[in-house]
């Protein structure tokens, strides 16, 4: 009898701290996809969560989020001493729908651009990949040529690849920008992994950015100084230059909706020039502490800065029509006008604001770096988790605006042409 009264008294004590646990884990669930406001019909419900593969040590690229053609979303998994890989994640239920082989390094060096077919494009160190969306195999590899001709000799040129951009004609965009002794060029690669053209530059890791018509804009440096460029996707001849200084590798050029130019060309000069001839239309000083600029379909243009918040111009003469707005930084517009991103860093909780910085809603999963995707259709956002480790599907009440620049990015895709979406 003393045996049983044990028996019932452990199993009971058992019970107990099951109940705990369990209670404890639903409630820290609950903590992550938390609703602060449940008013918006569903918006910050968790879809679905993708766990990085179990026993893979390495986290998901801080920023390097795409949206393929059919919806699928690829990631860049680096931090470890193995190669870097693309992970493709069905957007019907957040599983793994294939990793690729090893890239050349643990790191990737541009964003990742889906084309217009769905090819994948990345670079890793010296070289171009070409991946196919079905399987994850490579298509093609591109390398940097070691040496290119220059007046009748061999120059060397083999570094390390940059930014992407993707042309008009399906062509890659892409630079070197690493350190070392060597020449750098601006590269058009032809969709079957052929290089088509180049042309000597003295590079900036900044992004490079197509126009209305197919200009390639970018930012260099020569003998004189710095540079703002625009080359033709032909050729790869310069049409013009003027002179300019980007500040920061975040500097992203953007396109009004005429095909103007806005872009910082200094560290607080703020510009919208002419593509024709260069010639500005309206500058101002600005401050911003990135360089990120975006703009919605209404002409309203955002700036963050980590001091002043973020200011508001008007797109069309360059007033200021408000500063000190508590907008996300690093955000993505939505078609309701509405700011997708973190408030602080201390407190990295995916907010979702108005452009008056009233926060619309919030759930507490974590947003890691620049990592918020909007879809483009389903209202839904995707965000890396802060640790890396997980992709959050998130219910909205919004997509993505086929109109002015909403992500740093300017598309899912990464293309940074203001003709893809």
């Amino acid at each position: 009898m003393e045996v049983i009264m044990k028996t019932r008294k452990l199993f009971i004590f058992l019970s107990l701290i099951t109940f705990a646990i369990l209670q404890f884990f639903f409630i820290s669930c609950d903590k992550v996809d938390e609703i602060i406001n449940p008013e918006t019909g569903g918006a910050g419900d968790t879809i679905w969560v993708h766990h990085i593969p179990q026993g893979e040590n390495a986290s998901i690229s801080e920023g390097h989020l795409a949206r393929g053609i059919d919806g699928t979303i690829y990631y860049a998994g680096i931090g470890n001493s193995n190669p870097v890989q693309i992970y493709a994640v069905n957007k019907s239920d957040g599983s793994l729908k294939w990793r690729s082989a090893g890239l050349q390094t643990w790191y990737v060096n541009s964003n990742i651009v889906v084309a217009d077919d769905g090819s994948i494009y990345v670079a890793s160190y010296t070289k171009l990949y070409s991946i196919n969306p079905n399987d994850g195999s490579f298509n093609w590899v591109w390398e940097v040529p070691e040496t290119l001709p220059l007046n009748g000799n061999n120059a060397y040129s083999y570094g390390e690849l940059g930014a992407i951009a993707l042309a008009g004609n399906g062509n890659i965009i892409i630079k070197t920008t690493g350190g070392g002794s060597y020449y750098r060029a601006l590269y058009g690669i032809s969709s079957s992994g052929a290089m088509e053209w180049f042309r000597f530059i003295g590079s900036e890791s900044t992004p490079i950015t197509i126009g209305y018509d197919g200009t390639i804009y970018d930012f260099e440096h020569n003998e004189s100084g710095g540079v703002f460029t625009a080359t033709s996707p032909d050729n790869g001849d310069l049409i013009w230059s003027m002179p300019a200084y980007a500040s920061s590798s975040y500097n992203n050029i953007t396109i009004a909706g005429n095909g103007d130019i806005i872009a910082f060309i200094y560290t607080d000069t703020l510009i919208r020039i002419s593509p024709s001839n260069h010639q500005a239309i309206w500058k101002r000083n600005a401050a911003t502490s990135q360089d990120n600029i975006l703009f919605d379909s209404e002409g309203n243009l955002y700036l963050y800065d980590q001091w002043a918040g973020t200011s508001v111009y008007n797109i069309s003469d360059g007033s200021q029509k408000s500063t000190g707005v508590g907008l996300p930084h690093n955000p993505v517009i939505d078609t309701k006008t509405q700011f997708y991103g973190v408030l602080s860093d201390n407190n990295p909780v995916m907010s979702i604001t108005d452009n008056e910085g009233n926060v619309n809603w919030e759930t507490k999963t974590g947003v890691y770096g620049h990592s918020a995707l909007l879809s483009d259709d389903e209202n839904v956002v995707y965000c890396v988790v802060s640790g890396g480790k997980e992709i959050y599907a998130l219910k909205t009440d919004a997509s993505l605006p086929h109109t002015g620049w909403p992500r740093y990015t300017h598309d899912n895709r990464n293309t940074f042409n203001v003709n893809k979406w």
